[in-house]
């Protein structure tokens, strides 16, 4: 529906690529949940410059 992948780490086992998954935590504490969006776009080009 909105065009993101998914992990492709097997189902269940988040250490197969920690890193990423790491990034994925710390990007959805510092900016997803924080703030609200007005639309995808908005989100998209604030997750640009965040990391960025």
């Amino acid at each position: 529906r909105h065009k993101i992948d998914h992990s492709y780490s097997k189902l269940g086992h988040p250490y197969d690529n920690a890193k990423i998954e790491s990034f994925h935590s710390l990007l959805k504490r510092e900016m997803i949940y924080q703030f609200r969006f007005p639309s995808i776009a908005h989100l998209i080009l604030d997750v640009s410059k965040y990391i960025h």
